[in-house]
């Protein structure tokens, strides 16, 4: 049986988002998953999937810290002798990229580029030139939207094949197509409290509307992340105490929670393919979010959600409270349930699964 390896920064990306597809993966080839240690490593070890964990500083840029990785990337690689390497994230491309023995495969899977490539700084220019220097060693590229794919081909980093699909996909049938237009609108945001992800955007616009339509209600479905980005514990409690948002904290039911929801709304500052607004699309919910790389691959403006400028709570107050004034909710909820069907996993894994046995 073949090994394979999928290296992501952390355990919670590997069980949020690529369950589904490891699952799939572990019935032909032998599967390890190798990433940063974190709480959803058990839940990983509950659907027996073999995990190889490390205390990963993601965004250190420190020589030290990178250089104890890759170490650890090497030894781990000579001990499993995988015949495929699957990457993820920026630092699991350049240093898993640079750690794989030449006897295996790489496919590095460009889910969304972060704020690394937005500053033209020496960080960037680092970033890239690395890029360049692994590029003989990556055998395919997989880009989840279109405009990732546009920014390494002009920085011309990809000189190799690549395939460009929508998401990781995302299992339909475990999602309820249903929204309760008699009552009042609940509005969502799903994800780690980031400060990139637009949830101080999001805590200003619920102040607001609040204020003008006090039935309104805002809820929070997500996790502290351990990372200077990350939003204190008190700024939300200030809003949950004045009644402003509802914290739910982590939620592993969130199938079961978009039942009583209306909207999803994400005000990221840039996305791979955000695996919450599939998620509110499977459950017939409308969806706001920012016109940025990977929301806009999966909103058509005005159809199934509403594009808002990045960055900015007043276009989001504006859209929030354009949706609680529509009188076409059902057809908007309608269009919404319509567009699931391209996020489809039973869709999607088949490809990627066809995709790793033709490289293998």
């Amino acid at each position: 049986m073949k090994k394979i390896i999928i290296n992501c920064n952390d355990c919670f990306s590997a069980y949020t988002f690529r369950l589904g597809l490891i699952k799939e993966l572990q019935k032909e080839f032998e599967v390890h998953v190798m990433a940063g240690f974190d709480k959803y490593q058990p839940l990983l070890a509950q659907e027996k999937i073999k995990t190889i964990t490390f205390s990963a500083k993601t965004t250190s840029c420190r020589l030290k810290d990178n250089f104890k990785q890759l170490r650890k990337y090497r030894r781990v690689f000579k001990k499993i002798k995988p015949d495929l390497i699957i990457n993820y994230n920026i630092k699991p491309h350049l240093l898993g990229t640079l750690a794989a023995p030449r006897a295996s495969k790489v496919i590095n899977v460009v889910a969304g580029t972060g704020t690394v490539f937005e500053e033209k700084n020496l960080l960037f220019k680092i970033v890239r030139f690395l890029y360049r220097l692994i590029s003989r060693k990556v055998d395919h590229y997989i880009f989840l939207n279109k405009e990732d794919y546009y920014l390494f081909a002009e920085l011309d980093l990809l000189r190799q094949p690549h395939t460009i699909i929508p998401g990781e996909g995302v299992d339909l049938e475990k999602f309820f197509p249903h929204v309760d237009l008699s009552a009042p609108p609940v509005f969502i945001y799903i994800g780690r409290l980031l400060k990139e992800k637009g949830i101080r955007e999001y805590l200003e616009a619920a102040k607001i509307v609040k204020r003008r339509f006090p039935e309104v209600s805002f809820w929070i479905a997500g996790d502290f992340y351990k990372k200077k980005s990350v939003l204190k514990k008190t700024e939300i409690e200030d809003y949950v105490q004045k009644g402003i948002v509802r914290y739910l904290g982590y939620r592993f039911d969130i199938n079961v929670l978009l039942k009583d929801v209306h909207v999803v709304v994400l005000p990221s500052y840039r996305e791979g393919m955000p695996f919450s607004l599939m998620e509110g699309l499977a459950a017939k919910k409308f969806l706001i979010a920012s016109d940025v790389p990977g929301c806009r691959d999966v909103i058509k403006d005005g159809y199934n959600g509403f594009l808002v400028r990045p960055r900015s709570s007043y276009d989001l107050i504006l859209k929030i409270e354009k949706y609680i004034k529509s009188e076409n909710k059902s057809d908007l909820h309608e269009n919404a349930h319509a567009s699931s069907a391209r996020f489809d996993q039973k869709k999607i894994i088949p490809e990627i699964i066809g995709l790793i046995r033709e490289i293998i």
